[in-house]
């Protein structure tokens, strides 16, 4: 039997509106046409659904699949007076999608729009889950660590611990208990704690990539900008099949930390290619550092424009008002609020 339980993952527009129902005689008829594709370029190996998500839930609604090639056609009907926010994207169970921006398209042209392609990748396994499998458990640890999980599903995590680290005395190389009890100490604030008890998943299972991922967060929550560098650089060696790719946006942070900016931007640049919309706001801010204070506010504005929904988008916006100046270092943002 298989057990998962998340106690720390999180989650971590301008003038168009369009109708589902004509509300009025001045809707123009909008045709526009794409493709969807995986991050290597090629199609989908599934029918995908693409969507409209708009600022006021009436412009929101489904629209068709793609076929084998992954490319979609949509007829819809616009009314240019009204004000509404939109964009598109595609979805499929299991994965996460792109989004294309089509507030600006008016339907006044009869010819159809191609889209920009919208890229599907799949949802990463968070990495704070706990995962309780009987085969996995060694013996002389399984006392403790079922009686860990009991502590666990009724929120008592200081017990959870304690039965944790006596199950990692038994078993040295356990190395989901280690991951766990990391995860556990994390929840109450011990940070020291929770980054030895990652280090010793590591080091017990290098396959094991969730702890790398806490590692690296831990360590940029705590402004550890080498060891953060650390334990990204040693996921990307380790994940091959690139589960974990917002690796490469910790890997950036890092770097950009201890103000090597080159190799932020080459790793920013990887997270870019991986349609990452925080990317663009990381880069922009290595270029403020890099003194291209033009770029800055061209990156910056892009990512406001491609997450309109960020929780810090007020304050993120104050930075852009001062980019250049001699006061914004008075407002910044944290890099990857968002993440974690």
């Amino acid at each position: 039997m298989v057990a998962r339980r998340v106690l720390l993952g999180v989650g971590f527009v301008a003038s168009l509106s369009f109708s589902v129902q004509p509300v009025s005689a001045e809707t123009y008829p909008l045709i526009i046409r794409g493709k969807v594709t995986m991050p290597d370029g090629s199609p989908p190996p599934f029918t995908a659904g693409i969507e409209r998500i708009c600022s006021d839930a009436a412009g929101s609604a489904p629209g068709p699949i793609t076929d084998k090639k992954g490319e979609y056609l949509w007829r819809m009907d616009v009314d240019p007076m009204r004000s509404r926010a939109c964009f598109i994207r595609a979805t499929h169970p299991g994965y996460v999608s792109s989004t294309v921006d089509i507030s600006a398209l008016n339907g006044y042209t009869n010819t159809a729009t191609t889209l920009d392609t919208l890229v599907l990748t799949g949802r990463s396994a968070d990495p704070y889950t706990i995962v309780s499998s009987d085969s996995n458990i060694p013996s002389r640890a399984q006392s403790p660590w079922k009686a860990a999980m009991k502590a666990l599903d009724a929120s008592n995590f200081p017990e959870a611990a304690t039965q944790m680290q006596a199950a990692v005395a038994a078993a040295p190389k356990f190395a989901v208990a280690w991951h766990a009890l990391g995860v556990v100490q994390e929840k109450q604030q011990k940070l020291a704690e929770a980054r030895e008890a990652y280090e010793h998943a590591i080091e017990a299972d290098p396959k094991m990539l969730a702890p790398y991922v806490t590692l690296a967060r831990l360590c940029l929550k705590t402004k550890d900008w080498q060891g953060a560098a650390k334990a990204s650089d040693a996921l990307i060696k380790a994940d091959s099949k690139k589960t974990y790719t917002e690796i490469y946006l910790h890997q950036a942070v890092a770097r950009y930390g201890l103000k090597d900016f080159d190799g932020a931007t080459a790793s920013v640049q990887e997270a870019i290619q991986r349609k990452m919309p925080r990317a663009e706001y990381v880069l922009g801010r290595i270029l403020e550092a890099k003194g291209d204070a033009a770029g800055a506010r061209e990156h910056i504005a892009k990512y406001l424009d491609m997450d309109k929904n960020t929780p810090d988008a007020e304050l993120i916006r104050a930075h852009l008002q001062i980019v250049g100046k001699a006061e914004a270092g008075a407002v910044e943002p944290e890099l990857l609020e968002l993440l974690f």
